[in-house]
């Protein structure tokens, strides 16, 4: 355990040196500081305030859908303010702490919540993404349309990777209606030579778990509302960029906004540094050198969108830690302890 906790400090301060270093040389290598910081003094406030009203109104959307797919099959649910604080808790741990610690402990907390359990957390997490990340592979292709820098053949995979994208939806579907066949499949398919490499067993237990927090689809009422949530959530996102490159000079349109969205979805979808410092900007200033923004003004939104995303994840993560009654080195202590537990049975 103590060889653990060893490791994954040593893993937190490398993430975080990376993630400052691979920041400065993204801002030194489109714009100069003193260009950055001058565009920061003439931010306009009133478009900074409705960006963070925006990234607000996404958490609150966020924690509706969560509870929602944390509702058992007799309809039992936590309460909405403890999904709301113990969601936002796991942000805060995401913005400041590498390797995603922040699910971890999102998952051990809401499991403390009747009738959650942790798997049931993990799971319907793992759906989370899922989903947004189809949303972000349909949305793609209609943000492509006003982008004439990218060849033809870039705008065609994007509007293939976006029917197979709506085709996964559809399959997923398929296979929370179909459990027990899906898994039994999923069962038969690792058992193939090629695959024997992987742990059976271990991804049969991922597939069931995976499908039972799609359970929500099995129901055309409640699979329609999922859906349409899982829309709906990213709407705050779209106004809180658009309005954050308004308060920088940018002039977007409604198809730079997406685009950019996409880029930045994309960047975190992978465990990284701290926050994802450093992807997250590179993503973001790159995207909007596409559509011919200017430099300067590119890097002053990716730095100052990332500031007020930070500022309002952690103060919206420190009401939850005085509404839930929790710790922050609990919570990060139970997350750590969790991990080692989970790499010392994969070791075994």
């Amino acid at each position: 355990m103590e060889q653990d906790t060893r490791k994954g400090s040593w893993h937190l301060w490398v993430g975080l040196l990376v993630g400052l270093v691979s920041l400065a040389a993204v801002f030194l290598f489109y714009a100069k500081p003193a260009e950055i910081v001058d565009n920061l003094r003439h931010v306009h406030p009133s478009y900074l305030l409705l960006g963070a009203l925006g990234i607000v109104l996404f958490l609150l959307i966020r924690a509706v859908r969560w509870r929602f797919m944390l509702t058992s099959e007799r309809g039992d649910a936590p309460p909405l303010d403890h999904v709301f604080h113990i969601q936002n808790i796991g942000y805060m741990l995401t913005q400041l702490l590498p390797l995603r610690l922040g699910d971890v402990g999102r998952a051990i907390l809401i499991g403390n919540v009747p009738p959650v359990t942790i798997a049931q957390g993990i799971s319907t997490m793992v759906v989370e993404r899922l989903l947004d990340m189809l949303f972000i592979v349909v949305l793609l292709p209609f943000t492509l349309s006003g982008l004439t820098a990218l060849p033809a053949w870039m705008r065609s995979f994007a509007l293939f990777s976006g029917f197979a994208a709506i085709a996964g939806i559809i399959a997923l579907i398929v296979a929370a209606n179909q459990r027990p066949r899906a898994v039994g499949f999923a069962d038969w398919l690792l058992g193939r030579r090629w695959l024997r490499f992987l742990d059976r067993a271990a991804w049969v237990r991922r597939v069931d778990e995976l499908l039972l927090g799609l359970r929500s689809l099995t129901s055309l009422r409640d699979g329609a509302l999922l859906l349409v949530l899982s829309v709906v959530v990213w709407l705050p996102v779209l106004l809180a960029y658009y309005f954050i490159m308004r308060a920088v000079g940018l002039e977007p349109t409604w198809t730079m906004t997406g685009f950019v969205v996409c880029a930045a979805a994309f960047s975190v979808a992978v465990p990284s540094t701290p926050g994802q410092i450093g992807p997250f900007h590179f993503a973001v200033i790159t995207a909007l050198q596409l559509y011919d923004q200017p430099a300067a003004a590119s890097a002053s939104f990716a730095f100052l969108y990332h500031i007020v995303n930070i500022v309002v994840m952690v103060i919206f993560g420190l009401i939850g830690i005085a509404g839930t009654g929790v710790t922050f080195r609990h919570v990060v202590q139970s997350a750590q302890a969790f991990v080692a537990r989970q790499r010392s049975e994969s070791a075994s």
